[in-house]
């Protein structure tokens, strides 16, 4: 064939030549996926795609150990190898628990478990909350968007909805559960001296507050729950704290109640931490283990200025402030304590030594649809100094076993006074209100967190 070519025509070779190199290419390929050679199994992948997240994000990287000590293993075994845990510096909390941790995408459902950790859960509701005083059921807070914003008010007793009585001996059906109400409900209620037949409410997808204002005696008295992407308010806990502090322009003195708060987005509680701060103060810094575009893998130091938040002063910063905490006090209402404490030292905190949870976690989906959990940052005042396994001692430690309202609002009185602050009209330990501490609000969650979300690596 070769031989009979015309006038040069080269193009019978070439064809010949790249049907050898075909064929050869072809046999290589054969032979890498033999034994030896096999494509990687989906296992595999994703066992490779976590081993990249932990060498990428874990803050402690010489507990990781190379990658082939781990083949053949679960990818959860990776992550419990590491064995990152803490149960808070008094060993109250959960000593089980790891922070960083792997769950395969069969026993997750991952949008959900992130829905979870950014946001408060939605539920078919009126939108407001009671407590029982004197075996009457009081209204104690009304969520600013719901159905009841606007017919309810704070401190309605309820005496009625419809026609069924809710001043009988099962009061305590009612207290929690919006479920025993009718869809469409027009309640009677007792406000001030006058009974009220109010217009008729429609329960709704309603998301619930993690920021609540009372007042003890004219005092404002902040309890914020926990730190959310999306609560009530559509922009978070950030976003609720803000509205609050423009309703209690104008007070000298404040209090917020983060007892038991386990804490959440990092963001939103440094955030509230600035509007509380003069403009140039450092808040915290973190060192932070991550993955960087250009740089690969990276150990950074990051100072965490009340600027990065704010153009202006911050609302909240010609307020004195008193801090309840407790030993529940977690994570990242402990990063927020932390910067109003260093930067604000007239600043009382009242209650117990706090959980000491100085470290943060990233998440994210991973390969396969499994779900991701990694420790990554650890925080420290602007000293230096660090908070995780110590905790945040208060100015006036209460017992936890006696920790009574009585003893609370003593102690607060005392501040209050040592601020020099205008005196209320009557004592704290005399309230016209609900009683002695307004209403406790809990978290959804009670596990600590300090985290944000992983953003997508372009190497995935």
């Amino acid at each position: 064939m070769l031989l009979n070519r015309k006038n040069g025509d080269n193009s019978e070779i070439f064809y010949i030549i790249k049907m050898y190199f075909l064929i050869i290419l072809i046999s290589l390929l054969f032979l890498a996926c033999g034994e030896t050679g096999r494509p990687p199994s989906d296992e595999e992948l994703e066992l490779n795609h976590n081993y990249r997240l932990l060498k990428a994000y874990f803050y402690h990287p010489e507990r990781i150990k190379k990658y082939a000590e781990y083949e053949g293993w679960e990818v959860d075994f990776m992550y419990k190898s590491l064995e990152d845990y803490f149960c808070g510096a008094g060993h109250t909390g959960n000593c089980k628990s790891r922070y960083t941790f792997y769950y395969p995408p069969q026993e997750i459902n991952v949008d959900d478990r992130i829905e979870q950790i950014e946001n408060t859960p939605r539920y078919y509701s009126f939108g407001f909350e009671r407590i029982i005083v004197k075996d009457t059921l009081v209204i104690s807070t009304v969520y600013p968007n719901s159905p009841a914003n606007g017919v309810l008010k704070k401190r309605d007793k309820l005496l009625f909805a419809n026609d069924v009585s809710l001043t009988d001996a099962d009061i305590n059906r009612y207290l929690n559960y919006d479920s025993l109400f009718k869809p469409s409900t027009a309640f009677t209620v007792l406000r001030g001296e006058e009974t009220l037949i109010l217009d008729t409410i429609v329960k709704s997808e309603v998301q619930k507050p993690t920021v609540f204002l009372d007042s003890l005696e004219g005092i404002p008295f902040i309890r914020v729950t926990e730190y959310k992407i999306r609560t009530n308010n559509t922009n978070g806990t950030y976003a609720e704290f803000k509205e609050v502090l423009k309703e209690i322009e104008g007070a000298k003195t404040a209090i917020i109640d983060i007892r038991g708060n386990p804490g959440g987005n990092i963001d939103h509680c440094s955030a509230m931490a600035a509007e509380l701060v003069p403009l140039e103060s450092e808040l915290v810094y973190d060192v932070y283990h991550h993955y960087d575009e250009r740089r690969g893998n990276v150990i950074d130091t990051v100072h965490d200025f009340a600027r990065n938040y704010l153009k202006t002063p911050g609302a909240g910063v010609n307020i004195k402030w008193i801090i309840l905490m407790n030993r529940g006090s977690a994570s990242c209402s402990e990063r927020f304590t932390a910067a109003v404490k260093y930067n604000r030292r007239e600043t009382v905190i009242i209650g117990q030594t706090s959980y000491g949870k100085g470290i943060g976690q990233t998440y994210r989906k991973t390969y396969l649809g499994g779900f991701s959990y990694i420790t990554c940052i650890q925080s420290y005042y602007p000293d230096g100094e660090t908070f995780h396994g110590i905790g945040i001692p208060p100015k006036v430690q209460i017992d936890p076993e006696k920790g009574t309202d009585a003893i609370y609002i003593a102690a607060l009185e005392a501040a209050i006074n040592d601020f020099g602050a205008e005196a209320p009209a009557k004592r704290l330990s005399s309230p016209v209100r609900l009683g002695t501490l307004p209403p406790e609000h809990k978290a959804e969650t009670t596990e600590p967190g300090m985290h944000r979300r992983a953003l997508f690596h372009q190497w995935e």
